[in-house]
């Protein structure tokens, strides 16, 4: 836990002090955009991971490049900066997000929201904190009463829409805030009870399902492969998981 923490903090203070000049768009794809900040932070994030863990590692830089597929038990996995639009254009929902698999599951995860100064950490069998304090999942069954967070398909068809209209007319409230790794951190914060979400890559939503249930909450992943895009969700274990 402690290498993770560090690396984040380390992280997210270079994120911080140098957003005029890593602000800078390098390359878009579809709705997707990569700016100097990814590769930045990951350079800083796989340097302090490296230096004391010979576990492999996947990033949403690298890929799975690094992982040198000898099927190890552990893997890290890592966001170096997730939610690069938010960063670029002064929102403040984005995070560094490090987690730990164990055989493909998350069990360890950091999230480091550093514009809003909060260190999501937590471990799956050890507990769950906010900086340094303990933090669980809601209590609120009834998603009429609840929060979801999602985001619009990626790949949206006119069957998602359906799905995702759907949604929005369970919860009392939807919120799309830009970041999955956050997203997931307020729901093991309590702050939302439940989270869904299409085509997510692991290194993506790794950190904050692993959040999610060291909190005390469930969550579902469902894909082909690990590599690939995955079905996500997660909830307080109170509230039904969103379909």
């Amino acid at each position: 836990m402690h290498l993770a923490d560090t690396a984040a903090a380390a992280a997210g203070e270079a994120l911080l002090a140098n957003r005029a000049q890593w602000g800078v768009i390098e390359a878009e794809q579809g709705r997707e955009v990569k700016i100097g900040a990814d590769k930045h932070a990951e350079e800083i994030v796989l340097t302090a991971i490296a230096r004391e863990s010979e576990y492999p590692i996947i990033s949403e830089e690298a890929g799975w490049a690094r992982a040198m597929q000898r099927g190890d038990r552990w893997v890290w996995a890592i966001d170096p900066l997730d939610g690069s639009v938010n960063y670029l254009r002064g929102y403040p929902h984005c995070g560094v997000s490090i987690a730990l698999l164990d055989n493909g599951k998350p069990v360890l995860g950091v999230v480091d929201c550093f514009v809003t100064r909060e260190r999501f950490s937590g471990a799956i069998g050890l507990g769950a904190w906010l900086n340094g304090a303990p933090m669980w999942v809601s209590a609120i069954e009834n998603p009429a009463k609840g929060i979801l967070q999602t985001g619009v398909p990626s790949r949206a068809s006119d069957e998602s829409m359906k799905t995702f209209e759907q949604r929005l007319r369970t919860w009392q409230k939807v919120r799309m805030i830009g970041s999955a790794a956050t997203a997931l951190a307020y729901v093991a914060a309590g702050r939302a009870e439940a989270y869904r979400e299409s085509g997510s890559m692991i290194w993506d939503v790794a950190a904050g399902c692993a959040l999610v249930e060291a909190a005390g909450g469930v969550v579902r992943i469902e894909g082909a492969a690990l590599d690939q895009p995955l079905e996500v969700a997660a909830s307080n274990g109170l509230a039904p998981l969103p379909e």
